[in-house]
């Protein structure tokens, strides 16, 4: 399907689906009765750049939690004309996705409680993504519990791609620990990926500590990654993470997230 299609088709799409959600909220249709969830929901995160990401999706009448949403990233408003045309940006620096996931019970004889697959086809980016995350969690106390949750996905980009390129890896097969330099893959291959994360999570100080590894086609290696986050006040939190910890050039980031529910 030409990329210019595609492209309009996902528009529509994204249209069509905050045209009805918020036609349905304005309206009251679909009232949930006593005991009953909102089948319709949403959230915005304002970043300080003056940029915001939106969600809005609705809940299936499945046996199991099914979802279907847009996510929509709103450009920061656009200076004058002449800054515009200084720094050779467009005003319109919008894109967005739409996404629909399941959740159901977790495999039981691999030791599981939960399983979430989802799919997401991205505009900004122009690929598709289909992935599957197992997690099991383990309460200890009242406020205090720990979680494993192990994911596998495949990226595919949608663009028209190059034929793979000499030195790439192979298609299935998988990465091995003596790859020290990244492997590249081609246009058009798909990327697989899978991590393996461990969460304890403190409810009363609303701290979450993270201790993980992954790797993918893409990469060629396993890294690790720690992180820390802490809820400061209501939605404002603080995550400090660091990936590669214990290599020669170790990458450390603290970034903050407000995130609004309605």
């Amino acid at each position: 399907m030409p990329k210019q299609i595609r492209s309009r088709l996902l528009k529509v799409f994204a249209a069509l689906t905050l045209a009805t959600t918020a036609s349905a909220v304005a309206a009251g249709e679909n009232k949930p009765s006593a005991g009953e969830a909102d089948p319709t929901f949403g959230s915005r995160t304002d970043r300080p750049d003056g940029s915001a990401a939106l969600t809005i999706g609705r809940r299936l009448p499945t046996e199991w939690e099914t979802k279907v949403g847009t996510d929509v990233s709103v450009a920061a408003p656009a200076g004058t004309a002449a800054e515009n045309l200084l720094r050779g940006a467009t005003p319109d620096r919008s894109a967005g996705a739409v996404w629909g996931n399941l959740t159901m019970p977790g495999l039981a004889p691999l030791g599981f409680d939960k399983t979430s697959v989802e799919a997401r086809l991205d505009a900004g980016k122009d690929e598709g993504k289909v992935g599957a995350t197992l997690s099991r969690s383990v309460p200890i106390n009242d406020n205090l519990s720990v979680s494993l949750h192990n994911s596998y996905s495949v990226r595919q980009s949608l663009a028209n791609g190059a034929s793979p390129a000499p030195g790439t890896l192979p298609l299935g097969v998988p990465p091995t620990p003596n790859i020290t330099s990244a492997a590249t893959v081609p246009a058009g291959v798909p990327n697989w990926a899978m991590d393996e994360t461990v969460r304890l999570n403190l409810d009363s100080f609303g701290t979450t500590f993270s201790a993980g590894a992954g790797t993918s086609t893409s990469d060629g290696q396993w890294r690790n990654k720690l992180s820390v986050e802490q809820t400061l006040v209501g939605p404002l939190k603080v995550t400090t993470s660091v990936e590669d910890a214990g290599t020669a050039a170790p990458k450390k980031s603290i970034t903050t997230g407000f995130k609004r529910v309605w």
